[in-house]
């Protein structure tokens, strides 16, 4: 899954500069940027997670732009709700709109979602802020144990290296995966944590990229989980 990231640190060493000008004690420590994440064609769908924080996280902002730069008509973003143990659909509109509650739904860094692309292949853009310092993704065994969630900022690496090498023995990442139901065929793949040793299964240390979205199975004998991280731009 190709996904590029540019961290425009020029632009907060620019508002930081501004800022010590006009008032010599006072500076910003903002950094923006803009993430490009594939969208599968095709009716299939694509694991994502929006990584930046914008000043509006709307599905008709994040999804909603025309032509052939926005997720067509007829498609529809997907997300996972643990008390109704199912995915709540949100259609797309041919234009900007969403339908319904679709209009107003957000996704926000740490939250996860399926999109269906009904039109071909395309790449959507993410724009925002990249969040720093101690992020925390709140995260409870209701619902099966599973949450669709994704990273809280803009990088990527595996699942230890992004914090989320101390889950325990029968929990589980689930990355949506091309050719995973056979060729052709896109499905969750299940990487475990056996029990008790807490290593990783036979699958091995799942990868994280940017913007994808994730399911996280917790272990029935974990009533709750936080996955808690610090991250600072380099």
């Amino acid at each position: 899954m190709r996904t590029k990231t540019l961290l425009i640190a020029v632009a907060a060493l620019a508002v930081g500069l501004a800022s010590s000008v006009a008032q010599s004690n006072v500076y910003s420590l903002n950094v923006v940027g803009y993430i490009n994440k594939e969208i599968l064609g095709g009716n299939k769908y694509t694991g994502v997670a929006n990584n930046l924080n914008g000043t509006n996280n709307t599905l008709p902002v994040l999804f909603g732009a025309t032509g052939a730069v926005g997720l067509p008509g007829g498609s529809a973003v997907l997300k996972w709700y643990p008390g109704a143990l199912d995915y709540t659909t949100y259609p797309k509109l041919a234009g900007p709109g969403f339908t319904g509650a679709g209009a107003t739904a957000t996704l926000n860094p740490g939250e996860g979602a399926l999109v269906r692309n009904a039109g071909g292949t395309y790449t959507n853009t993410f724009v925002g802020e990249v969040l720093q310092g101690t992020l925390t993704v709140s995260n409870s065994s209701a619902g099966l144990g599973y949450q669709l969630i994704g990273n809280a900022t803009a990088d990527s690496g595996t699942a230890n290296a992004l914090g989320l090498g101390n889950l325990t023995g029968g929990s589980a990442v689930l990355l949506w995966t091309r050719d995973q139901g056979g060729p052709g065929v896109d499905d969750w793949k299940t990487y475990g944590k056996l029990a008790p040793a807490n290593l990783w299964a036979a699958a091995g240390i799942p990868n994280i990229d940017v913007a994808d979205g994730f399911l996280l199975r917790l272990s029935t004998s974990v009533p709750s989980y936080i996955w808690s991280r610090n991250f600072t731009v380099q």
